[in-house]
């Protein structure tokens, strides 16, 4: 009788355990509305894809309020949870995470991370490492700088702030570098380390540029009220790549990726994780032309006297 009762425990006990949903541990950089809207769009994709929250799945959302010194921290508490998948999200985290989480068996989604083959996180486009494969945010500067031309068809410099320090930031320079000339457009170069330089920094605009273009980059979106008084300042219109600055009349246009989309691709590949591919067998994903909108705010083109084009009359909000 006592085998048999031992028998029986255990048996509850494996099947109590089998019954647990899988943990998905999201290590976030920190609160943003472009980070939330990804991250809510991970977790809605991957209900989407059959998964049902408490039952099968569930979600640790945790962040560290950008401090670049915790993501050590946060990527060590993610996995002392023994998770079925950690999500890093954007390249700092993710980058972090190959040294820092050692247990190898556990799958890591990246998202919100420009470009994952220079930031050394996965080896090419065309296939994850053991660990890590995601969604990324890579630009289409052919598609934007073909709409800032549309809607400043007068402007001839670009003034474009950026982070020496960040591989997100390289990348982007290195694509501006390349394709402004294409659109007839000069770029005025902005190195800047740190948010308290942005004032100052951005002052030297004055004179050289005729509108700030703001790049996917985690130093200046965080930021971006002090970028939009500067602009305001040196006397330039600007323009980003993500809409929030637009809607709330600080910025004149974005050409914008939607963070909500990007984060359900990650998403998606996070779903396939789950149901037993591997991180290498899965290439990252790379935007396409539908995962970017535009937005124009008719009270910054009035204060700039930019008149919006009849083909863009449909991205002005009021």
């Amino acid at each position: 009788m006592r085998k048999l009762l031992v028998g029986l425990v255990l048996t509850l006990v494996s099947a109590a355990a089998a019954a647990q949903p899988r943990l998905i541990a999201i290590a976030n950089f920190g609160e943003h509305p472009a980070l939330r809207a990804a991250v809510n769009g991970f977790k809605a994709e991957v209900l989407r894809q059959g998964f049902s929250e408490g039952r099968d799945i569930a979600f640790d959302d945790q962040h560290i309020n950008f401090d670049r010194t915790l993501i050590p921290q946060l990527l060590t508490n993610a996995q002392s949870k023994k998770p079925a998948l950690i999500v890093a999200v954007t390249t700092p985290v993710a980058q972090s995470s190959i040294r820092v989480v050692t247990d190898k068996s556990i799958p890591i989604v990246f998202m919100s991370v420009v470009d994952p083959v220079v930031a050394q996180i996965v080896p090419s486009w065309q296939a994850g490492s053991a660990t890590h494969t995601g969604a990324t945010l890579y630009p289409d500067f052919n598609a934007s700088l073909a709409f800032v031309r549309q809607l400043l068809p007068n402007a001839k410099r670009l003034g474009v702030p950026y982070n020496p320090a960040e591989d997100n930031d390289k990348t982007n320079m290195a694509e501006m570098r390349a394709i402004a000339p294409k659109f007839g457009f000069e770029i005025a170069e902005v190195g800047i380390d740190t948010a308290n330089d942005i004032p100052q920094r951005l002052q030297s605009l004055q004179g050289r540029a005729d509108a700030l273009f703001v790049i996917q980059s985690n130093l200046l979106q965080t930021s971006l009220p002090v970028i939009a008084a500067t602009a305001q300042r040196v006397g330039i219109p600007a323009i980003n790549t993500l809409d929030t600055p637009v809607r709330n009349h600080t910025f004149l246009a974005a050409h914008a990726l939607s963070y909500e989309r990007m984060g359900a691709n990650a998403g998606r590949i996070a779903a396939r994780i789950l149901k037993g591919e591997k991180p290498a067998a899965i290439a990252p994903h790379r935007p396409a032309p539908a995962d970017f909108s535009i937005v124009i705010s008719r009270k910054q083109a009035a204060q700039w006297k930019v008149e919006v084009p009849a083909a863009l009359a449909a991205s002005v909000i009021d």
